[in-house]
Formats: C-alpha cells, structure tokens, sequence
C-alpha cells in the first residue's frame, strides 16, 4: 500500500458541476508546488468526477494516491509536486502556469556541473531595458557559458518576473531564486543544458529568388539577411515557411512590414517552427529579426481513429488567444472561445496587446496603483481610444455607433452574452490575462488605467510564445 500523509490540504467541491471541481483542484495543486509539494484531499459529487480527475492527474503529472465512493459521494487524495517536479523558484503561483523544473543533467557531465557551481555567478544588468530585451540579452548571454554556470540578472521590466520563468522553462534552464524589492528584480539562472539546439544535418543553401539576391548582395557585409512583405497578409505564413526551407540553419533573416500584424504572425510562426525570435522593433515599420534553428517535429493530426478529445503528445491541454484589436466583434469571438475552453477543462490564456489592451482598461482609475508619468502625445493617443468592454466599437458597420446599438439590442433579445458578462465571466472561469507591458509602455497605458482582475498579470513576448508552442489551440483575434 501507499503511505499515506499525515496532513493533506483539503478542498470541498460538493455542490460543483463539471469542470468547476477539476478547475478548484488544478488552482489549489499550483499553490501547494509553488510551496514544495503535497497532498491534496478532494470532496466532491459530480458524477464526472472520477473519470475527470483521472485525467487530470495524468496531464498534470500528479499522482492519484486513492479515490473512494460512497453513493454519489467522492473523496480523492493526490500528490503533487514533490520531487517529480521540486522547483527552487519563488514565484508566485498566480504567475506561473506550472512550476520551473530543473533539468535532468546527464552522469557524463556531472563533474562539469559541479565545477561550474563552484564558481561564482556571471553578472547581467538588464535594468532599463524593457521587452523583450532582458529575455533577449538573456538568451545571447546564456548561449555563451558552459552547462552548470549561474547568472545574477538585474531588470526593472514589469514583464521580467513572468518572461524570466518562461524561458527558464524553454530553454532547459533553472530559475534558482527570484527576489522582487520595488521596481527591482533579481533573478539566478542555472544553465542546466544547451540553450540553443544543433543540427547534425548540413547547412542549406538559399535557393528562394526572393532572398538569394539579398544574400549576394550582403556577402562580406552581414550575416542577416531581409525579407520584405509587401503582399496580402494571408500570403505571409507561406512565404514565411518558405524562407524557413531555403535558407541555411543559423543564418538571421531580417523580417519587414509596414503592418502592425507583422508581430503577431512571426510570433506565431517562429513558436510553430521552433525558430528564435532575437528582436522585435515596433518603431515606424515593424522589423523582426529571427535566427534559423532546426524546425521542431509538427505534430501529426490525429486520425478518425484516434480516441475522441485525445491531444497531440507534445501539447498541453492549454489554449493560447493573442488578442491584438478591439473591435467589439473580435472580442466578443475572443472571450466566447476563452470561456468555451475552459469550461471544457482547458487552461486558457489570454495576451492582451496594441489595441487589444483597451478591453482591460477600467472606467475609472485603478487607486490601488502607483500614478506613472506619461508624456503629452502618449496621454492624447490613450484619450482618444476606447476603455473598457462598454466601449469599444463594431470593427464593420458602426454607422457612428449605431450598428453597435442595434447588434446589443439583438443580443439582449435572444439572451446573448455581452462584453463586460463575458469578460467577468472569464475571470471567474480562471482565465489567464496578461498585459503585453511593451505595448503599455507605447501606448502610455499604466497599471493604474487598467481594471483591478484576480486574475491579470503582466508579461512579454517570451511568456506568449512559451505558451502559445505547448498549447493544443492558439488563435489570434
């Protein structure tokens, strides 16, 4: 038989519909690893109960110690954390999705390790940087220590605390410790494995006509090459994937547009190919400068004979939603699809960023905030766009705001949800938000402009693309 814990945190879901328990025990198991680990006592009486909790025990990686029933009565035990996923970080567990684990170092380099700990940590001031530069100085930084070496990073970047956790998770690191005293953090990493990953196979040649002569004409000059898309934007993804087939592994290419969405699709496409995303300038053209890494292995789609609901090895049961305009319409699609995915037992997390920050903002300000200064054009810029979820216009056929009147009288009459029920109702579904906090520094939008939510949180580039390649679903709206 098992041993069973003397003491066991314990949660009484009684009363509680499908997925409400499962979501309960998914919250209460973060905060019991972000301290160590340990038992969890579940009550509850919803007939899907046994079977849901079996499965999230085994998307959890927690360990379903027993699992009684006396009538429509269920009381569980399960272990989380412990050593299958011990963390030395300090984060808070609202911040992080699921523990910063330390990587398995293999017997041949132990010695290597333990001699690089001996030393003391390299030095990386990345205060007054703002995102994603700490995670990019970070990264360039990392590539060129020795398995087992240590880092003191210093940054003052809001988004620093989420980002630093993330790619400690992508980039086989180890966050150690993160200590935060005002503005100021301190972070020590582990390098605990290869921060980049090799090719064995050799280096291809640009054959694509679109880049080759920018290749010849930079030979001698550069190492980066460009890229401009001129074209409609649906024809971004496939001159994207075809860039990604002819040009050599390693090699950067530099990615230009004159449209704001430009971000969004390399984020997207460099999480879906595995490629590195060293830099991203929002100022006048969108420039984006990416590092050709050997492609990850896509996923193959599952077969009609594959069990109903089953997911992809590689992905988690998570959705990803970037969330970059405010027109009522794409919202409205945006939250449907966040509170759909959660009651259906998926961890849901939504990237607010450019316009898409203006359903966050609140009516009134956030006292709870420090005031921030903003300069003259930024307070204009921010004065003439909508706040909040009453605000925010029909992207088609506003007529002034008429065509927004009639579409609310519409939804009222068939007892539609609207913005603002739906994005409480998000908050209480536990939906994850983040606010893009690069794009809050552009457009003059402060912590205190934003509505007081349980569940909002602050965070970079880093923090979306390491959600957005281990999710089953990722959207853009």
């Amino acid at each position: 038989m098992l041993p069973q814990e003397s003491t066991a945190t314990r949660l009484d879901c009684r009363g509680q519909q499908c997925p409400v328990p499962i979501m309960s025990a998914a919250k209460a198991a973060r905060s019991l690893k972000a301290s160590g680990g340990g038992v969890l006592e579940i009550a509850a009486d919803d007939a899907a109960f046994p079977l849901d909790l079996r499965s999230w025990c085994r998307s959890a990686q927690a360990e379903l110690l027993s699992l009684t029933t006396e009538g429509a009565q269920h009381v569980a035990r399960v272990r989380v954390g412990g050593d299958a996923s011990a963390s030395g970080s300090r984060l808070d567990s609202r911040a992080v999705t699921e523990p910063v684990r330390a990587a398995r170092v293999t017997t041949a380099a132990t010695a290597t390790v333990a001699a690089n700990a001996a030393s003391p940590p390299a030095q990386l001031d990345c205060r007054g940087m703002q995102c994603p530069q700490p995670i990019l100085a970070l990264s360039r930084f990392a590539r060129k220590l020795p398995p087992g070496s240590e880092i003191d990073v210093l940054a003052d970047d809001d988004a620093f605390e989420l980002d630093v956790a993330s790619w400690c998770r992508s980039a086989n690191a180890t966050l150690v410790t993160l200590e935060r005293a005002g503005t100021q953090f301190h972070a020590r990493v582990r390098i605990t494995g290869s921060a980049r990953s090799e090719s064995s196979t050799p280096p291809r040649r640009a054959t694509n006509p679109e880049i080759a002569p920018a290749a010849a004409a930079m030979t001698g000059l550069s190492s980066v090459l460009e890229l401009r898309l001129d074209d409609a934007m649906a024809q971004w993804p496939a001159r994207l994937d075809a860039m990604g087939r002819d040009v050599e592994i390693g090699r950067r290419v530099r990615i230009v547009a004159e449209r704001a969405e430009l971000s969004a699709t390399v984020v997207q496409w460099c999480a879906r190919t595995g490629h590195a995303l060293v830099g991203l300038d929002t100022r006048g053209p969108i420039v984006a400068e990416v590092e050709l890494r050997q492609a990850k292995p896509v996923p193959a789609v599952p077969s009609m004979a594959v069990r109903e609901g089953a997911a992809p090895a590689t992905a988690v049961n998570r959705c990803t939603l970037l969330v970059l305009h405010n027109d009522q319409e794409a919202l409205l699609a945006a939250l449907l699809v966040a509170v759909g995915a959660a009651t259906q037992g998926m961890e849901v997390v939504m990237f607010y960023t450019f316009w898409g920050l203006n359903l966050l903002r609140g009516e009134a300000p956030n006292l709870a905030e420090q005031s921030q200064p903003v300069s003259w054009a930024q307070r204009m810029f921010k004065w003439m766009m909508p706040k909040g979820p009453r605000r925010q216009s029909l992207g088609k056929l506003n007529f002034g705001g008429m065509g927004k009147q009639m579409l609310g009288s519409i939804m009222k009459e068939h007892n539609i949800m609207d913005l603002p029920a739906l994005i409480d109702t998000a908050e209480e579904q536990g939906v994850r938000f983040i606010a893009c906090t690069m794009s809050m520094q552009v457009m003059g939008i402060t912590r205190r402009d934003l509505q007081a939510r349980r569940n909002l949180e602050y965070g970079g580039v880093a923090a979306f693309v390491e959600a957005a390649s281990n999710s089953r679903m990722s959207l853009v709206f």
